[in-house]
């Protein structure tokens, strides 16, 4: 067929027809779906019948029914037309659930199980004793290598005792004060009784100071082969990040994302991102899935040295979906403009058995020319757009405010609609503004990730520390708190009573911190017993005067009632702070002056 649009098309020699359907059928075996097609040339009309002349390509429009010009030249491979034989056959979707189709809870639970069941899926004894023991050799360590600088007795924490020290933790999450010794004040102002009944401060104090999670002496040096820049919390964060695979098959779009955690202290990989809330801090990348906001897996970043040759955005890219386990199960991954590029998503969809959709920064290299300008052609108002396609990838150029680019491997052309306000005559309306399907379906599912650190963000325990691992303990102790969360909301046995949620995250988090704690009483009965209060009568001022009409002594009244004393009298005078009658001077010394007056 001409390029032309001045030439008629008249039908397919044989040959043509011959090339397309071998073209098709190879498809179909690289596909996995058999070889025994066979496309069937003969219609109902014979070879010699005249067939209808068919249009030329498609015109690109724009909002104003404009035909964008086309242009002979896009580079690279890429073309307006959507070719669905260029493109391939969909993956098909196979998560790994338990019957090989189900997503969601790997673990029911009963109705009667409670918000701690749920942490105990991710944080259990195992993990509890791992760091007794960590925290146990690395304080012995440090009092024999340091004993003037650590003075303080020290005892191995009991398995009740540092569940009794993490519940603390995520209480000082909810009810947050300046200084952690303000947690142990006794004003009245920021009094906090739970945390001097359950533990000393001293005693939270101590453990937080020898908090471990690895061995030391299994560590290995910087430049050696086997060295790891993350040893102090290596062992630790598998074990969470094995937790949270098992207990959870994500559902068919998850979505990849960095979250900051704050740390100013020294650390070679701490980063410094002045367009983020949190500037300063560790970086972490996760995968979480896009209808719930479930972290499937989370990695620390640790610098330029983490990964190999080559551009960042797709080694995180290929690390998370080969650490969540969703490697050639159909998936579709979300992402945004930092990890997007074509060779990424080409590699993901042929290799990898995996879709993927993002916005992309238009220096990305193996892109069309069009995605560099400025100012495409045939791009002017609101609702404007263009298509490409290279393979496997779709791409468009879309105007909104501003013009926003983006490529897919899961979506096609598909047009949808989005709701804008426009000002119009002095009023802002809505108005349905169209929008391609890749842009539509980025925005609904990219935000997983965000939604799971929001809810992170509001109880997060961030105590000032000098170790960056124990900050990162405690970041990701609140990653599992809010995986236990979406789980209790996700359980058949603890569905929502109409349209609010069954229990709050605070509330959530609030009996999780109770479960934790669960009556635990740290503080020593030993030595002196602290003495009754003194009744204020003894220690305040108080003056004898009229008190009103005629009434019995207090004091003879006691004692009549006692059988020390055979009379009482009446008497008009007595104490107005106390609001009793005395007789004078006698009976109002004694009860002033004695405790036991009688």
């Amino acid at each position: 067929m001409s390029d032309s649009s001045d030439e008629e098309f008249f039908g397919f020699e044989a040959d043509e027809i011959q090339q397309a359907a071998q073209r098709y059928e190879q498809l179909l075996i690289d596909q996995g779906i058999g070889d025994d097609f066979e496309l069937n040339t003969s219609g109902n009309e014979s070879e010699d019948s005249e067939t209808e002349p068919i249009d030329d390509p498609i015109p690109i429009y724009n909002v104003n029914d404009q035909v964008v010009p086309d242009i002979d030249n896009v580079g690279n491979n890429w073309h307006h037309n959507f070719d669905i034989y260029e493109r391939g056959l969909p993956h098909l979707f196979q998560p790994r659930g338990p019957d090989g189709r189900a997503t969601g809870p790997a673990t029911i639970l009963a109705a009667d199980k409670g918000p701690i069941d749920f942490f105990k899926l991710f944080l259990n004894d195992i993990l509890f004793e791992h760091i007794i023991n960590e925290t146990e050799r690395y304080a012995n360590q440090q009092i024999t290598e340091n004993p003037e600088g650590n003075k303080s007795a020290w005892s191995k924490p009991s398995l009740t005792e540092i569940k009794a020290f993490i519940g603390l933790c995520f209480l000082m999450g909810i009810d947050v004060k300046p200084e952690t010794k303000l947690y142990w004040s006794t004003d009245p102002f920021m009094e906090s009784p739970i945390f001097g009944k359950t533990m000393p401060r001293n005693r939270f104090m101590q453990i937080m100071r020898y908090l471990h999670f690895s061995n030391n002496h299994n560590a290995q040096q910087p430049g050696h082969p086997s060295y790891d820049v993350l040893y102090k919390i290596r062992n630790i964060l598998n074990m969470f990040n094995t937790s949270m695979k098992r207990e959870f098959v994500p559902s068919r779009q998850v979505s990849i994302d960095e979250c900051m955690i704050p740390f100013k202290g020294r650390v070679k990989f701490k980063q410094y991102m002045p367009a983020k809330p949190t500037k300063w801090g560790i970086k972490i990348w996760a995968l979480a899935d896009s209808n719930t906001g479930y972290i499937c897996y989370t990695d620390v970043y640790t610098g330029k040295t983490d990964r190999p040759q080559g551009q960042l955005g797709e080694h995180v890219v290929k690390k998370c979906i080969e650490g969540a386990d969703i490697v050639g199960q159909g998936y579709h991954v979300y992402v945004d403009n930092f990890f997007s590029s074509p060779k990424l998503f080409q590699t993901l969809f042929d290799n990898y058995q995996t879709a993927a959709c993002g916005t992309i920064r238009k220096n990305r290299s193996g892109l069309p020319a069009d995605f560099m300008l400025k100012r495409p052609v045939g791009i002017n108002t609101r609702g404007d757009m263009q298509f490409f396609q290279r393979k496997a990838i779709s791409g468009v150029l879309w105007k909104d405010k501003k013009i926003v680019s983006a490529i897919s491997t899961i979506h096609d052309h598909s047009m949808s609609e989005v709701q804008r306000l426009v000002q119009v005559d002095g009023q802002f309306n809505k108005a349905d503004i169209p929008c391609p399907k890749i842009i539509a379906d980025y925005t609904k599912y990219m935000g997983g990730v965000d939604r799971a650190d929001q809810y992170i963000q509001y109880y997060c325990f961030n105590h000032k520390t000098q170790k960056w691992y124990k900050r990162v303990f405690f970041k990701f102790l609140e990653i599992l708190k809010y995986n236990a969360y979406r789980l209790f909301l996700l359980s058949p046995n603890h569905q929502t009573v109409g349209n609010s949620p069954a229990m709050t995250f605070l509330q959530f988090s609030r009996q999780i911190t109770s479960s934790l704690i669960d009556g635990y009483c740290g503080i020593s009965n030993k030595g002196r017993q602290a003495a009754a209060p003194v009744p204020s009568r003894l220690t305040e001022r108080h003056m004898p005067n009229i008190v009103g009409n005629k009434s019995w002594c207090h004091v003879c009244w006691a004692k009549v009632a006692a059988g020390k004393q055979e009379k009482r009298r009446q008497t008009i005078y007595g104490c107005n702070e106390c609001g009793k009658h005395f007789c004078l001077p006698e009976w109002f010394t004694a009860y002033h002056t004695k405790a036991k007056y009688c």
